[in-house]
């Protein structure tokens, strides 16, 4: 049976998650803005003098963004097939009832609204899930390396 402070606290939990997650995609945004820039000056003292260039830094630039995106597509894949098997339980369950050849029964009806409800709640988890999990791999890998660079170039400094 459909429980409005149940539904409420779903969604009100799926908000948190989205803003979590936009806070998330942020620190990325600065965290590769930071990568980005000491790269380029690694890319840079490299092509001024390749046989001194950082290649250990330079090897690793693009098997990780392979690896963290690859991730990411994973999650994104595995939540779209999640998505499909909830409408396509709910479309056999709407054509089960078309053909009965009656009308539904007052009964079905609210079974039919609580399960409409149900599945859009559903959604709207998967949805704020999707974002959290597809940026985790893309995020941590930022952040690792923009900590791990500032690092480097204190100890260079000092």
């Amino acid at each position: 049976m459909f429980n409005p402070v149940s539904s409420w606290s779903r969604l009100m939990a799926a908000s948190l998650s989205m803003t979590g997650t936009c806070m998330r995609a942020m620190e990325t945004l600065g965290a590769a803005n930071a990568v980005i820039a000491t790269r380029t000056s690694i890319i840079e003292a490299a092509m001024r003098s390749p046989l001194t260039g950082d290649h250990v830094e330079l090897a690793q630039m693009v098997p990780e963004k392979v690896d963290a995106f690859s991730r990411a597509g994973s999650t994104i894949v595995a939540a779209w097939w999640e998505a499909q098997s909830l409408w396509i339980g709910h479309m056999q369950h709407l054509g089960g009832m078309a053909l009965r050849g009656r009308s539904p029964t007052p009964g079905e009806m609210a079974d039919l609204g609580n399960r409409m409800a149900e599945l859009t709640l559903d959604s709207i988890d998967a949805a704020a899930r999707l974002g959290s999990t597809a940026l985790a791999p893309v995020h941590r890998k930022a952040m690792a390396n923009a900590r791990r660079l500032k690092r480097k170039a204190s100890r260079r400094a000092g």
